[in-house]
C-alpha cells in the first residue's frame, strides 16, 4: 500500500514540479537513507536546495510538514533504510577479519530470511509458465548483476528453452535483443548504479508486447512502472553491498519453480542432456583414438 502510495504521489504531481523539485526528487530516490535520517537542516546541505523548494516540494507531493515527508519515504523505502541503519551498527563493531567473516555470513543469512518473506509465489508461477511457452527468453545483467543473470541464462537451456543472454558489451545490445517480440520473455538483473542500459531494453519489451521481469536490489518508482514483473531482491546490507548470494539464490528459485511446475519436461530434458553429453565426450574420444 505504502509504495503505491508514493507513486501515486509522484505520478499526480510530476507535471507541476519544477526543474529545480524534479532534481530534488530525482535526489530523494537515489538517497532515501538521506531524506529519513538527516534532519532537514543536514538534508537541505546534502540537496544543495534551499529550505523554500524543499517545502513546496513535499507540499506538492501532498505532505504537511518535513517529518510526515520522511515517514512517507521510509515507508516505501522500508527494506533499503532498514539495510542501511544495520550497515551503520556494522562500521562500528567489525574490526578484525574473523569479526568480518562472521558477520558477512549472518548479513547473508539475515538477507536470505528477507528473501523468504518477501519472494512473490506469484511471479515465480508466471515466470515458469512464460518462459516454458517463450519462443526466446533473453536474459541481461550488466556489472554484478551479469553473476546471476549467466547463470539463469546458461540453466535454461538445460531445460531446451532458447535463451540468449545480453553481452556486457552494451554497444552490442540492440542487435542482441532485436528480434524480440511478444512470443519473447526478458529477465533483467539491474545491480548496477548506472541503468542507462536497462531502460531502452524495458521500452523495447513494452513496444513489442513483450514480458519483462526486473529483479534489482534498488526500490524506484521508474522501475516497478517500467516491467511487467518487478521483483526486490536485495544484496544484503550496505557494509557487505557487493555480496551476490541472496540474487544468485533468486535465480536459482526461478529455475527450480521451473522444475516444479514442469517437472516431466525437465526431467526429460535433463537426461537427455546427459545423453548427449556422454555420446559427445565418446565421440570426440574417438576422434582423437582416429588420428
Amino acid at each position: 500500500m505504502y509504495r503505491v502510495d508514493w507513486m501515486e504521489r509522484i505520478e499526480h504531481a510530476r507535471e507541476h514540479l519544477t526543474r529545480l523539485e524534479q532534481s530534488l526528487l530525482d535526489f530523494v530516490n537515489g538517497n532515501p537513507e538521506k531524506a529519513v535520517l538527516l534532519s532537514q537542516k543536514d538534508f537541505l546541505r546534502q540537496a544543495q536546495v534551499s529550505k523554500p523548494i524543499l517545502i513546496n516540494f513535499f507540499r506538492k507531493l501532498g505532505y504537511s510538514d518535513y517529518r510526515s515527508f520522511q515517514a512517507g519515504v521510509e515507508q516505501f523505502f522500508s527494506t533499503h533504510i532498514d539495510s542501511f541503519r544495520a550497515s551503520q551498527d556494522l562500521h562500528n563493531r567489525v574490526r578484525t577479519i574473523p569479526e568480518m567473516i562472521d558477520q558477512a555470513v549472518h548479513v547473508d543469512m539475515r538477507a536470505m530470511g528477507r528473501l523468504l518473506e518477501i519472494v512473490p509465489e506469484q511471479t515465480l508461477r508466471v515466470f515458469a509458465e512464460k518462459v516454458f511457452r517463450a519462443r526466446t527468453v533473453y536474459v541481461a545483467g550488466m556489472g554484478t548483476g551479469y553473476y546471476p543473470a549467466h547463470y539463469l541464462a546458461q540453466r535454461l537451456r538445460r531445460y531446451r528453452i532458447v535463451t540468449v543472454l545480453i553481452s556486457h558489451e552494451s554497444d552490442h545490445s540492440p542487435d542482441e535483443i532485436y528480434p524480440l517480440g511478444s512470443e519473447d520473455v526478458l529477465v533483467a538483473f539491474g545491480y548496477t548504479r548506472d541503468d542507462s542500459w536497462l531502460f531502452p531494453l524495458l521500452r523495447l519489451c513494452r513496444e513489442r508486447g513483450a514480458l519483462s521481469f526486473l529483479v534489482t536490489a534498488t526500490i524506484h518508482p521508474d522501475y516497478v512502472g517500467s516491467c511487467s514483473h518487478y521483483v526486490h531482491v536485495p544484496r544484503g546490507e550496505v557494509r557487505f553491498k557487493n555480496s551476490m548470494a541472496v540474487p544468485m539464490a533468486f535465480s536459482n528459485l526461478l529455475l527450480l519453480a521451473f522444475e516444479v511446475i514442469h517437472g516431466d519436461h525437465a526431467e526429460e530434458q535433463l537426461q537427455l542432456l546427459e545423453e548427449t553429453r556422454r555420446s559427445w565426450v565418446r565421440e570426440t574420444r574417438q576422434g582423437g583414438d582416429d588420428e
